[in-house]
């Protein structure tokens, strides 16, 4: 059976379920959760998306799904995390933005979390896993943002903006 997803208006209003596969059209709204993981040495973990996902493939993003059947964006990332790269910590909501493009068009929720336990990476989701300094993260979707997922790149660069400050 077809998983489903949480389908949307473009104020984010719950319009129903539909076959995830619908989504790829580009025609429907959808809500995903996305999770910036820190460790304590000031590093983001960052994931290459597995060269199948139907949207960005081969690209750098952090831990992200779409929500399914009716779950909330908390569930989503609770049960994300312990799926994608095999923790269950405690995480902090940040913002919400949307992104649409001709390939996908979503709600972003973001949250925060931190942690040093051992990654777990599910490698039909991703085929790398990297920790990176904050700084030169942002550094780097500066100068090279074609090697990450445009999604990726605009929430980042609201949380750097927003949200994060730099070590002294």
């Amino acid at each position: 059976m077809a998983e489903h997803n949480i389908e949307v208006d473009k104020n984010d209003n719950v319009v129903g379920l539909r076959p995830r596969t619908d989504f790829y059209t580009g025609k429907y709204i959808h809500r995903s959760s996305h999770l910036i993981l820190f460790n304590s040495k000031n590093e983001i973990l960052i994931q290459k998306r597995a060269p199948t996902k139907k949207w960005y493939p081969n690209l750098y993003t952090c831990s992200v799904s779409g929500t399914v059947a009716n779950e909330s964006y908390e569930e989503c990332i609770n049960k994300e995390m312990k799926e994608e790269i095999g923790i269950s910590i405690p995480v902090k909501f940040l913002f919400k933005s949307s992104f649409f493009d001709k390939q996908d068009k979503a709600f972003h929720a973001v949250f925060v979390g931190k942690t040093d336990q051992e990654i777990k990476p599910d490698k039909r989701e991703m085929s790398e896993v990297k920790w990176i300094k904050a700084d030169e993260l942002k550094k780097d979707i500066k100068e090279h943002p074609e090697q990450y997922t445009p999604p990726f790149v605009a929430g980042m660069k609201k949380y750097f903006a927003e949200f994060y400050r730099a070590e002294e």
